[in-house]
């Protein structure tokens, strides 16, 4: 099983485009003279008619109005690079092969018609907002066309024309690219009108991130990346590392399956953790300056409540030390340490990991193959899955009385500092008030009694705190906080 996919070429040239693109050349759709022809004929009688319409987009950096035709849906094909579907490729192995080797085959073409109805979580079940599609085109027809090359790939408009296809019609709208077009342009085209704010359906979270890998893979600057997806420098760099985490934990996933069967997880199974993976690289963002080796656990822990399908709510409650805390049985140690790495070029060795970082990470990569196996259980043996189901119950049952200590912790911890976060915020906020004095007093605009019904509230807050505080407090006299709440307040320390 693939963890992630390459692109198809579909450039159509067979030399360098005017703009210098000089993509690998794969043979398109069998029909693809037969579409031309098609396409070359509707264009040239749009010239005999007044009643032009057409579609404006950016080409090559300039506004570029397309013509638009009328085409018979089942001479078009799906393009087999579009992103909606990139990550969820991977689902179905025999098919995936099939996609990769004869992207315009009958078996191809139909595994991207099933993809775009899908969900990108679950493409096994009709996507939601494909449905709302469908209704919409059943109810008020096509109201923006696609967008084809000239052999009749569809660069916009592939999930419209599922739609279409399962309204049983018969024609699709679509504008014409220019002859010259190539791959540079296509994904160009596909990347800035997938990111109009109009758009009927987003990429989903790891079809955006290959998007932009693909970007950082040819060789774009970040900057010039940053403005294509209108994304900030900090945004830029969180995705880039997520994916990464990602594939490496894919990586650290692969085993071994029946007939020599390779399985792995899969980029799809990481699609509905955005919110845990953004957060997680927050935490982990702070923590590697302080200490690396925390960070990296941090990591390790968090990555196995992902895979258990723990909530956003239940990662927050793992900090670096969680397995040391809640989880000591739980976590075998390893006998055999990693040896420093050198830094090539140099004679600087990083320090290696601890031990109690390298038995979270051989833990982690034990739970990564069990849930491999779990979610491929026609490439393992039938012991091989009844092991790996039980050890991620035994990890998940262990995670959640885990998770529930924690939570109980965090709860009290927050009630005993609130009130400490309270003062602090009163504390600012009456510095705040005191350079507000000072600036009305410099500029001859200050009047105290203004002041004096504030003040007052101020004084009786400050007695009852006191009348709470100091019957609790033990030898208020050694400290100065409390000694001076005593005299502030100007009560006495008793149960009355």
């Amino acid at each position: 099983m693939t963890a992630d996919v390459g692109a198809t070429m579909i450039s159509e040239q067979t030399s360098a485009a005017p703009n210098g693109d000089t993509s690998v050349i794969l043979p398109g759709p069998a029909n693809s003279m037969d579409v031309k022809q098609v396409v070359d004929l509707r264009l040239k009688a749009l010239d005999k008619t007044s009643l032009l319409e057409t579609l404006s987009i950016d080409f090559r950096d300039r506004p570029t109005p397309l013509p638009v035709i009328q085409m018979p849906i089942n001479l078009l094909t799906y393009n087999p690079n579009t992103h909606r579907i990139r990550a969820q490729r991977a689902l179905d192995p025999e098919r995936n092969k099939a996609l990769d080797s004869d992207p315009f085959g009958q078996t191809a073409q139909k595994y991207l018609h099933d993809l775009l109805m899908g969900s990108p979580t679950d493409p096994g079940k009709t996507d939601p907002s494909f449905e709302a599609l469908r209704e919409d085109l059943r109810d008020h027809g096509q109201n923006e066309p696609g967008i084809i090359t000239r052999s009749g790939i569809l660069i916009n408009g592939n999930t419209r024309r599922a739609a279409l296809k399962e309204l049983g019609a018969e024609n699709i709208r679509v504008a014409v690219l220019p002859e010259d077009a190539g791959l540079d342009d296509i994904q160009n085209i596909e990347l800035a009108l997938q990111l109009r704010r109009d758009h009927r359906r987003d990429y989903s979270f790891m079809n955006l991130l290959l998007a932009i890998d693909e970007r950082v893979a040819a060789g774009h600057q970040p900057s010039k990346i940053q403005r294509a997806f209108r994304m900030k420098a900090a945004t830029f760099e969180r995705n880039v590392w997520i994916l990464h985490f990602v594939r490496e934990a894919i990586e650290r996933s692969r085993a071994d399956g029946v007939a020599g069967a390779e399985l792995s997880m899969r980029l799809i199974d990481f699609e509905a953790d955005q919110g845990q993976l953004e957060e997680l690289y927050r935490a982990w963002n702070v923590l590697k300056g302080k200490s690396p080796d925390q960070a990296e656990a941090l990591k390790e822990q968090r990555l196995v409540a992902m895979v258990l399908d723990k909530s956003k709510t239940d990662l927050r409650l793992i900090e670096a030390d969680f397995a040391k805390k809640y989880l000591k049985d739980l976590v075998p140690k390893v006998s055999t340490l990693a040896a420093p790495k050198s830094i090539p070029g140099t004679s600087i060795k990083t320090a290696a990991p601890s031990a109690d970082l390298e038995s979270l990470k051989s833990f982690t990569t034990s739970i990564l193959k069990a849930k491999a196996a779990e979610l491929s259980p026609s490439l393992v043996t039938s012991d091989q899955l009844t092991q790996a189901t039980a050890t991620l119950k035994n990890v998940d049952t262990a995670f959640d009385s885990a998770l529930d200590k924690a939570g109980k912790n965090s709860r009290v911890t927050k009630r005993r500092f609130a009130a400490v976060e309270r003062l602090t915020d009163a504390a600012e906020s009456l510095d705040l008030a005191t350079s507000a004095v000072a600036d009305a007093r410099a500029t001859a605009n200050f009047d105290a009694d203004d002041l004096d019904d504030a003040l007052g509230q101020i004084q009786r807050s400050i007695t009852k705190l006191a009348q709470l505080v100091l019957r609790s407090a033990d030898s208020p006299a050694e400290r100065p906080g409390l000694t001076w709440l005593r005299e502030a307040a100007t009560v006495k320390d008793t149960d009355s």
